[in-house]
């Protein structure tokens, strides 16, 4: 299997824009049927995919646009690193993640038919620009054979271009370009090749000629086939043109044809009549109409189509809409076999018309060969028994196939299967299975389903999604996901085991294997979301039970961000798969905004590759999930270093964000990780954009225990002066402190006053004493509430002249009226402390804010006072709590001769509190001392 590895680095810049083709008049049958192929894996060369090990087997080929030849100025526009941003691009939600981009006469992009056949049949994924004020245009794009000119293809711009700006996000409703951050850049549809079909080894190209009037075109892909001939009216069989249905084959072209007929009532005629003669409802060669808000409903009987290439129903709603919509068919216990469904809907909601294709309960129904296109959701399916196979759904506003136990007022979805169908560019989950515990109904009562049982989702292609996951498993018991192919989602995970929110059913036990995985995951709400997910939360609910979920022999190649994550979940057993290239961890436990608080896994035998510098294979961000790991094959944990490979200088600044490679629990420890700033640092852990100056990151979601390290080269021992540039919506007392690589304190608890915001930032000053050489320094979290964009080192202007006391702030045991402690450093001889009267011992201690170097320490009396004795110890302490003595208790006299003064001298000591105690005052029944001046070293 071939597959186009992705890029890394360098973000694209250029947005680009969208289109949709018609179908065009119908020529004569070809006369040989294109043999299957697998649609999967995206190729390298400019050849069709035909040899994917996974996916579904298909009647055409796939040709990408960025596997093609560009010509004549046109280029290939790739996304090369992922989304910093929550927002869409062109190449976010392109297949391949890469286009091929034309803006001038003369460009084209051509490929060469190496299927063995000829093609007679095109489905073009492309796109052109919105018009002004929104709602779409059309144009025309020239096809070429063997450099010839064939025709003139029909694109527009009418079902796409929505925009998630002004509050619009996550939305498909918004057609306002004024509102920005555009989304759903491609559309596809299909044509008969004009003339002979293109033979084997032929060159075939898209080309804009001058007579093409869109500003540019974006290609994507092209699949090409040879369908068979329309097959004729089956035995016993109803045709609805005989109940007066009208065939109306002008290209719709995004919109409906105001001339047409309203077919509606015409074939549910037809079809009350095959009920109630036993028939089969055929629908021939031809596009037909449902006009309105109404749909058509069916129970029991079997639907059949000249061929999904050739028959198609159309629904076509006023638009705006005011009327909510059922499905164009509401089917119990009905066959639905080739024919194609199209739509006139602008979005995903009432007011764009969009209503389902089929909604479908019952027992032992089946919907094969069914092509779904515009509509809101493909196939809404529950009941007993049923399958959807052989089936495509491209551009469907939400689900392609959503199999459950409550469409059409079902409580049950047991037994039913999913296979061998091909579905591209959903705007919500490409293939579901969707067990609903209950639903809260209007008057506040609730609705109770059975859980799901038993479903199969098997060699399916799930390909670009813009709005959901490519596969999800939500609730129920018993399913088996295997051999599928996924691949480009644009927001979100590509396979997901777990549950719906607050009201899904629990997932009690699944297997998924086989699958193949690639270039998933996305950055919805900024959430860098994995590849493969296991355990509850991913919908924005951490709630319910996900248990006995066993994940074997899948391929997951370069995600986005990590390649496999659990949230909340038991008993998982994650054996034999293979993780490729990874954008970030290869296997994570709690990663980003997927939390893991408590869990179990067994996590044995997969493989590891590609990993990026400062990644992981494996990363547990909870204490609380025990994974047993067993003969795995990946690197080993990187040794802890400086982040870029060279230590920070000190003096110098430390930025917050540069802390030390080597993951979770080497380099830093974290509870929670909720970073978004995933191009900056792989790991996803707990980095902002700071709007602070200078711009970049700042370390955020602060929370007690948490640490970050930093490798360090410190020019000269000595005390320097650290400047902590931070931002606190409200004061945090004991916020953090810094240590060394032994764990010893070298700051004291930091405190941090209020700034006001988490972006509006402040510099604390205080004092830190390092040896000579590189070290490792911790930033410890001890309270939350926070955040720190650097860490600013000078060296320290102290001298032994310098009073480390002057202004700082002071604590006593006790005072008396109005003598409090602060007076010891207010500069002020005149003004005391005095402690409570015959209350011995009592204490003044002063803070220096971080651990600073003195040898000597001043107190003093006012000088107009008399002579007396004070029986004084000195203590220092690192914290408030335990001091060392530095100088032992005896009596000294303070004498007005010599202006009332002590010196204390001692060792030079780094200590941040320093502490006077007296025990006696023979000139006064309390404790006094009115300076309190602390020398440096």
């Amino acid at each position: 299997m071939l597959t186009i590895l992705r890029p890394r680095r360098l973000a694209v810049a250029v947005v680009a824009m969208v289109g949709a083709m018609c179908v065009a008049v119908l020529p004569a049958a070809a006369t040989q049927q294109s043999p299957p192929t697998k649609a999967a894996a995206h190729p390298a060369a400019a050849g069709p995919t035909t040899d994917a090990a996974t996916g579904a087997t298909t009647p055409f080929a796939i040709y990408e646009a960025e596997a093609g030849t560009p010509t004549a100025g046109a280029v290939v526009r790739s996304l090369t690193s992922a989304p910093t941003t929550q927002y869409s691009s062109a190449a976010l939600e392109a297949s391949g993640h890469s286009y091929v981009h034309l803006d001038g006469t003369g460009q084209s992009v051509q490929w060469t038919n190496t299927t063995g056949r000829p093609i007679s049949f095109l489905n073009v994924r492309a796109g052109i620009p919105d018009s002004a004020s929104g709602g779409g245009t059309t144009a025309t794009l020239d096809l070429y054979v063997n450099g010839v000119f064939r025709q003139a293809l029909n694109l527009n711009s009418l079902q796409s271009w929505v925009y998630e700006g002004n509050g619009n996000y996550n939305t498909s409703d918004n057609q306002n370009p004024a509102d920005g951050d555009p989304r759903v850049f491609w559309d596809e549809s299909h044509t008969f090749v004009t003339g002979a079909p293109i033979p084997a080894g032929a060159t075939f190209s898209l080309r804009e000629d001058s007579t093409n009037s869109a500003s540019f075109y974006d290609i994507d892909s092209v699949d090409v086939e040879n369908p068979p001939a329309p097959q004729g009216q089956l035995a016993n069989s109803i045709s609805i043109t005989s109940c007066g249905a009208v065939a109306d084959n002008n290209p719709t072209n995004g919109a409906a044809d105001s001339q047409s007929v309203d077919s509606r009532a015409a074939i549910q005629n037809c079809i009350d009549q095959a009920e109630q003669q036993g028939k089969i409802l055929w629908i021939p060669q031809g596009t037909f109409y449902v006009k309105g808000t109404a749909g058509l409903n069916a129970q029991g009987i079997t639907i059949a189509g000249a061929g999904l290439w050739y028959s198609t129903v159309y629904r076509d709603v006023p638009v705006p809409n005011t009327t909510p919509l059922a499905a164009l068919f509401d089917l119990t216990s009905c066959t639905v076999r080739d024919f194609h469904i199209d739509a006139n809907a602008v979005s995903r909601s009432t007011i764009g018309g969009d209503g389902g294709a089929m909604d479908t309960t019952g027992t032992d129904w089946l919907a094969d060969g069914i092509w779904t296109q515009h509509t809101m959701s493909g196939f809404w399916a529950s009941g007993t028994g049923g399958t959807v196979q052989n089936s495509r759904l491209t551009s469907v506003w939400a689900d392609g196939i959503n199999v459950n136990n409550v469409s059409l007022g079902a409580d049950t979805g047991n037994n039913l299967t999913v296979t061998d169908n091909f579905v591209r560019g959903t705007g919500d989950d490409a293939i579901a299975i969707n067990s609903v515990n209950y639903n809260t109904n209007s008057d506040g009562s609730k609705t109770s389903y059975n859980p799901m049982t038993n479903v199969t989702v098997s060699d399916n292609t799930s390909i670009a999604p813009w709005g959901g996951k490519g596969v999800g498993i939500y609730g129920g018991s018993g399913h088996q996901v295997k051999d599928n192919y996924i691949s480009d989602t644009a927001r979100y995970i590509g396979l997901g085991a777990g549950r719906f929110g607050v009201n899904g059913s629990d997932l009690l036990s699944a297997t998924v294997t086989g699958n193949t995985v690639v270039r998933s995951g996305g950055n919805a709400y900024s959430q860098g979301q994995p590849a493969l997910h296991i355990g509850n939360g991913g919908d924005g609910q951490n709630v319910g039970t996900v248990d006995r979920v066993t994940v074997t022999g899948n391929t997951v190649t370069d995600s986005l961000y990590d390649g496999i994550g659990f949230s909340t979940s038991t008993n998982t057993l994650l054996q034999d798969n293979t993780v490729n290239s990874p954008g970030r961890n290869g296997i994570s436990i709690s990663p980003p905004f997927y939390p893991a608080p408590t869990g179990s896994a067994t996590i044995t035998g997969n493989t590891v590759t590609g990993l990026d510098p400062g990644t992981s294979a494996f990363v547990n961000n909870s204490t609380g999930f025990t994974a047993t790991l067993s003969d795995n094959h990946w690197p080993p944990p990187a040794p802890e270093g400086p982040y870029g490979g060279t230590p920070a200088a000190v003096p110098g600044t430390l930025q917050a964000e540069d802390y030390d490679t080597g993951g979770q629990g080497v380099a830093y420890n974290v509870t929670s990780v909720n970073g978004n700033a995933n191009s900056y640092r792989a790991d996803g852990v707990d980095l902002d954009n700071t709007s602070d100056t200078g711009g970049g990151y700042n370390l955020g979601w602060t929370g007690a225990g948490q640490w970050f390290r930093y490798t360090v080269d410190v020019a000269t021992a000595g005390t320097y002066t650290l400047g902590l540039r931070v931002a606190a919506p409200a004061a945090v007392t004991g916020a953090l402190h810094l240590s060394d690589a032994s764990g010893t304190n070298l700051t004291g608890a930091v405190d941090l006053p209020a700034t006001g915001d988490w972006q509006t930032w402040s510099t604390l000053t205080t004092r830190v004493t390092l040896p000579a050489g590189r070290q490792v320094l911790t930033l410890d979290q001890d309270t939350g509430g926070w955040n720190i964009n650097h860490l600013a080192f000078a060296a320290s202007t102290d001298t032994p002249s310098t009073d480390l006391a002057a202004g700082r702030p002071t604590s006593e045991s006790s005072h008396n009226d109005v003598y409090p402690s602060s007076n010891v450093t207010d500069g002020n001889q005149n003004t005391y402390w005095e402690s409570a009267n015959n209350a011995f011992p009592q204490w003044v201690q002063v803070d220096l804010g971080s651990a600073r170097s003195a040898s000597r320490v001043v107190l003093q009396l006012p000088a107009a006072w008399g002579a007396r004795t004070q029986t004084l110890t000195l203590g220092g302490g690192t914290d408030a709590t335990t001091f060392t003595t530095l100088k032992s208790s005896a009596a000294y006299a303070f004498d007005p001769s010599t202006g009332n003064t002590v010196t204390l001298t001692f060792p030079a000591t780094a200590q941040r509190y320093y502490r006077v105690t007296v025990t006696a005052n023979n000139g006064w029944p309390a404790a006094q001392v009115s300076a309190f001046h602390i020398w440096a070293a």
